[in-house]
């Protein structure tokens, strides 16, 4: 902040000799040739009258000790009066310069003032802060330079509750924290002026897992109902499958925890290491199940393999940030009996479904004699489609019957 304001005082002052140097030369023409003029006119004025006296004199009207003295009082009228016309321009003068140096005086001071009261002075704290949290080395200096971060994000929430990422900051700060209270203040608040949508579905699910662990992880109705307005938005919403698989685990119904942790696992990019984690999660909870809990290795699996290309018509509209999701579901349902998440690949790609990518328990692609198969390109990496997406799904068909790949060829745009 120092070294801002020390720039700052810098340029304003190299701008201020910009307007100083030309206020201080300023000489007015215009005046300048009203000066002359009032000058010539006075003496003209002055010649004249001494010339009626010299007329006067000689005709015998004054006497000659008279035409003195009139002479005398009609030089000092005469100097008097240039005097004064002096006098009265110096005074213009000087007001004519004074105003420009009064508002140089003023506009800075008003600038900062305006600046510090509406503006982001206070914004320019959060380098510092930043910098701090950064080179922190001990975990109550991290907990302090924490909770300076989140005073500093309240404040700025404060004067603009419009703000939704400065918002959704601060309340997964608070989380971080365990200052559930002030999270759910936090989430609440940004979720009432947000509209229906994905992102209000996210801020949705931070409210419903805020709630949650500040009940001591138990499911009240009040939390269901977050719950089911998040759901509603985005059926996969993250933190809300985090939570019902938290809720699940406690219930001991891991069968139901795995299928979420799978949902959430299709969210995510293959090589991230957050998929590397869940996968890992997945995998060591798997392990501790008794035999015949998960499905048997050597039953019969079914699958289904996909031939994916892209239309030329929309290829121009594919870029490298977009996301290629492949699922397999039940006519009747909407929930992927099996799915799959992958960066952009190199057009036409081969891809298989089986029973091992599950969503949810007793819910394969075994389970299902007919399917509908399909293959979108996200635009926001999410599961769900949303507008924009560009994708292509089959028609129902029986999978037993399916010999060889189903052809797709992504053409249609999500309206």
């Amino acid at each position: 902040m120092a070294a801002f304001f020390t720039y700052s005082a810098l340029l304003l002052l190299l701008a201020l000799l910009f307007v100083v140097w030309p206020v201080l030369r300023y000489k007015p023409q215009a005046k300048t040739g009203d000066k002359a003029l009032r000058r010539q006119k006075n003496t003209q004025v002055y010649e004249q009258s001494l010339a009626d006296l010299e007329a006067d004199l000689a005709e015998g009207l004054i006497t000659a000790e008279e035409c003195d003295k009139l002479k005398i009082e009609l030089q000092r009228s005469f100097l008097r009066d240039m005097r004064d016309q002096d006098r009265r321009e110096r005074a213009n003068l000087q007001g004519s310069k004074l105003l420009p140096l009064l508002s140089l005086l003023f506009i800075p001071v008003f600038s900062y003032s305006l600046y510090e009261i509406v503006g982001s002075a206070r914004d320019l704290a959060l380098p510092g802060i930043l910098e701090e949290l950064r080179i922190v080395e001990t975990p109550e200096a991290q907990e302090a330079a924490l909770l300076k971060l989140a005073a500093f994000l309240q404040d700025r929430y404060e004067r603009n509750s419009d703000d939704i990422q400065n918002g959704y900051m601060l309340g997964t700060l608070y989380l971080e924290l365990q200052d559930f209270p002030a999270a759910i203040s936090t989430f609440a608040s940004l979720a009432d002026g947000m509209e229906e949508g994905m992102d209000k579905a996210t801020v949705l699910g931070q409210l419903a897992q805020s709630m949650f662990l500040a009940a001591d992880s138990a499911m009240t109705p009040s939390i269901r109902s977050v719950v089911d307005q998040a759901l509603a938005l985005n059926p996969n919403e993250y933190a809300v499958m985090s939570l019902l698989a938290m809720e699940a685990l406690l219930n001991e119904d891991v069968m139901t925890a795995l299928g979420y942790w799978r949902r959430q696992l299709l969210q995510l990019g293959a090589g991230s290491r957050e998929a590397a984690v869940l996968r890992e999660r997945i995998a060591r909870v798997e392990a501790l199940l008794p035999p015949g809990e998960l499905p048997d290795a050597g039953a019969p699996v079914a699958s289904v393999t996909l031939v994916i290309d892209i239309d030329e018509s929309v290829r121009s509209q594919v870029d490298d940030s977009m996301r290629l999701f492949v699922y397999a579901r039940n006519p009747a349902m909407p929930m992927p009996l099996a799915a799959e998440n992958l960066a952009l690949p190199d057009f036409p790609v081969e891809v298989t479904l089986d029973d091992s990518m599950y969503m949810i328990e007793n819910l394969t692609l075994s389970s299902a004699q007919n399917v509908i198969v399909g293959a979108r390109l996200s635009r926001s990496g999410q599961a769900t489609a949303q507008s924009g997406d560009i994708q292509a799904v089959s028609e129902p068909f029986v999978l037993s019957e399916q010999d060889g790949p189903v052809i797709l060829t992504i053409r249609d745009i999500v309206p």
